[in-house]
């Protein structure tokens, strides 16, 4: 399971969209999910790529 992250936008709490495991670690597609967050008033909620290593 992934670990928890914040929008750097609005620091509200981000969902996990997509993983995909690796060997060395998994990748984790991060989703901020306050619809008041600026960059969901823009259409683009905030998207954030991240290597979580095991």
């Amino acid at each position: 399971m992934a670990p928890a992250r914040k929008c750097p936008e609005c620091r509200y709490v981000m969902y996990v969209q997509g993983e995909k495991y690796e060997p060395r670690g998994t990748w984790v597609v991060y989703v901020c999910q306050n619809k008041t967050c600026p960059s969901a008033q823009r259409n683009f909620p905030y998207k954030e790529k991240v290597f979580v290593g095991s």
